[in-house]
């Protein structure tokens, strides 16, 4: 039985490692944070309550990442050997070649596998949240994406069997959790939600810290921090605002990905590279990682959760000046 748990795929053929690399990509957080995102801004009509879902989804998403890197630093277990490297086909252009062998690489702890974490979370609170289909055909439909995103993170090599299996166990459990904060079926509460994720990542820093299975870059504790800033964003612009009704179409939503993605892409700097240069007059440690990266991540959030709002007052300034 130990043996199946440590069970690992490194010799997969090249178009396998390809195509692993790109199935991989959905339970990746950046994924996961844009469909919960523009799920939030578009409010397709697939509940009753589309923009109070989409919300809650970015906050499950923030609880989950939380989760998977308090568990990180708690437990510490490495990944298989040569999960830091990766060999893809050489019929691939060089480009492509160089984002395959990222997404097919990965440093720090193995246990659980982050991916099986927030694929479970987030694709199951969307089978909790909705009401297109079938309940049953709505859970069918997030199992099967979570056990595709589980396996390719075995045939890359990138995760044993035990680290997938252990991360869906303990992406459903926190799935359970925020669902029960959220109150599905009656009217989501996504500032519950974002309140959790906050005091989970809190837990999940305290845990990097005093617990030592950080790593020596101390990525866990500044990863935990990010996800920390985001709940509190969220939170906070969810209670000050609440639901928003004005639409947000396709060239706003591309808008805001741009105001968005800068702070999100600044705190995932923050956490695999540390500081860039501009704060080259201050010690690059891990607590600054962590405060600026909190602090990226929560302006990241809440810009989320405040864009319809913001483009309700463009449009409303917009049509001021046509009609003055």
């Amino acid at each position: 039985m130990t043996g199946v748990l440590d069970a690992t795929l490194t010799d997969a053929p090249g178009w396998l490692t390809v195509a692993a690399a790109v199935l991989t990509q959905a339970g990746d957080p950046w994924f996961l944070f844009l469909l919960a995102t523009l799920g939030y801004w578009l409010a397709p009509p697939v509940t009753a309550e589309p923009r109070r879902v989409g919300a809650a989804l970015v906050a499950v998403g923030l609880g989950a990442l939380a989760v998977a890197l308090g568990a990180k630093a708690v437990v510490a277990v490495p990944r298989p050997p040569g999960a830091a490297t990766a060999t893809v086909p050489g019929w691939l252009p060089p480009p492509l070649a160089s984002v395959v062998r990222s997404a097919a690489s990965d440093t720090g702890y193995g246990f659980p596998s982050g991916h099986a974490v927030g694929a479970a979370a987030v694709y199951g609170a969307l089978a909790a949240f909705l009401d297109v289909g079938t309940r049953r055909r709505r859970w069918l439909a997030a199992g099967g994406i979570v056990a595709v995103v589980a396996a390719t993170r075995v045939l890359l090599g990138l995760h044993t069997v035990g680290d997938v299996l252990g991360g869906v166990a303990i992406g459903a459990a926190t799935l359970w959790l925020l669902v029960r904060a959220g109150r599905p079926g009656l009217r989501p509460r996504p500032d519950r939600v974002f309140f959790l994720a906050a005091l989970l990542a809190l837990v999940a820093v305290v845990a990097g810290v005093f617990v030592g299975g950080v790593g020596s870059d101390g990525r866990t504790t500044v990863g935990a921090a990010v996800a920390f800033g985001g709940g509190l964003g969220g939170y906070a612009v969810w209670r000050a605002r609440g639901t928003e009704p004005e639409p947000v179409g396709p060239l706003a939503a591309l808008a805001g990905l741009v105001v968005v993605g800068t702070p999100f892409a600044y705190a995932g700097v923050v956490v695999t590279s540390g500081l860039p240069v501009v704060f080259g007059v201050f010690p690059d440690t891990v607590p600054l990682r962590a405060v600026v990266g909190a602090a990226s991540a929560g302006v990241s959030v809440a810009l989320v959760v405040a864009w319809p709002t913001l483009v309700r007052w463009g449009r409303e300034e917009w049509r001021a000046v046509r009609a003055g």
